[in-house]
């Protein structure tokens, strides 16, 4: 019988001690995104559902979320586990318990860092939840916590494979179709996501997925393919075990961007399921019936001349402007 708990509001989450990459392990295990919880749980719209032995849930239905790496740095906190202590306690005291974790990368800097990874979470619980990130971000402020101020930081995105399709082959060509799109738009993904254009070393375009007869003809299985690594800004190597990762994704400077990227991401998604490979290369399509919260990520790419004011005008025509999220 599958078990179900309300989700707290945490005081104490895990140990406030950032553990190094990949949990520590350095290891080959695939799993390793699961690794460093106090108990590996999947936050759905309000509540958790625990993962067994084998991160799967209980009645063998399909993960279907996304899994945050949120990298940080601070200008005024001098100690790592100083920073963790401090975001586990303080910035993140309105979101569920269990949520994240924390891991040092050595990719960043500041006085301290650190990595905030959260567990796998659905499109509903971010948007029910988009208070308690809006809070995160303003208790960032107060401790110099930025993911914008150098440079370094990203937002890493993590997606089940189960949220493109109910079987296989619709996964992979959604996926793929994913792939494609990022690519064959890298310019205008950047500014999807918030990704700065001369920040790009981790998440470098991949040439051969910009081709779209290269991308229906790729075995998504395979996962011996040379660009999907640290340096690129899609990594599909994990699709056998169940994720995808979207490396493009900035850091975000405040709640309003990092709200406007999700309801991007979450439009992504929702394109590669329901339009044609033809249709992929129409932005028309791609973002029809979106809500006025990418509307307002398409008016940075407007003024960033990655998208057309003419393209701009007739997305605006077909989006939904009432769509709102508690006003946050």
């Amino acid at each position: 019988m599958r078990k179900e708990t309300k989700t707290q509001t945490h005081k104490a989450v895990q140990s406030s001690v950032a553990t190094g990459y990949h949990a520590g392990t350095y290891s080959t295990d695939v799993n390793y995104a699961f690794l460093g919880f106090t108990e590996n749980l999947y936050f759905t719209s309000d509540r958790t559902k625990k993962l067994d032995a084998n991160f799967k849930l209980e009645d063998g239905s399909p993960l279907k979320g996304y899994g945050l790496e949120i990298e940080l740095e601070s200008s005024k906190i001098c100690d790592d586990n100083a920073l963790a202590f401090t975001l586990k306690h303080l910035a993140f005291q309105q979101l569920p318990q269990n949520l994240f974790k924390f891991q040092h990368d050595g990719s960043l800097g500041g006085q301290s860092s650190t990595e905030a990874i959260t567990q796998v979470m659905t499109k509903e619980f971010v948007r029910n939840n988009y208070g308690g990130f809006k809070y995160m971000f303003e208790i960032f402020k107060v401790f110099g916590v930025s993911a914008t101020r150098t440079g370094n930081c990203g937002m890493h995105c993590n997606m089940s494979v189960g949220l493109f399709g109910k079987d296989a082959a619709k996964q992979k060509e959604a996926i793929m179709k994913f792939i494609y799109f990022i690519n064959s738009n890298y310019r205008l993904s950047c500014d999807l996501v918030k990704r700065k254009a001369e920040r790009t070393g981790f998440c470098a375009q991949m040439s051969q997925f910009a081709n779209k007869e290269y991308c229906k003809a790729f075995d998504l299985s395979s996962t011996s393919e040379f660009q999907s690594n640290h340096h690129v800004c899609f990594n599909y190597a994990h699709f056998n075990t169940g994720r995808i990762e979207l490396r493009l994704v900035g850091g975000q400077a405040d709640y309003f961007a990092f709200r406007n990227t999700m309801e991007v991401i979450f439009q992504l998604v929702d394109a590669v399921k329901r339009l044609s490979w033809k249709d992929m290369d129409n932005l028309e399509k791609v973002f029809e019936g979106c809500n006025k919260y990418v509307m307002k990520r398409l008016m940075d790419c407007v003024a960033n001349n990655t998208m057309s004011q003419a393209q701009y005008d007739a997305i605006l025509a077909k989006s939904d402007t009432e769509t709102d999220f508690g006003n946050c």
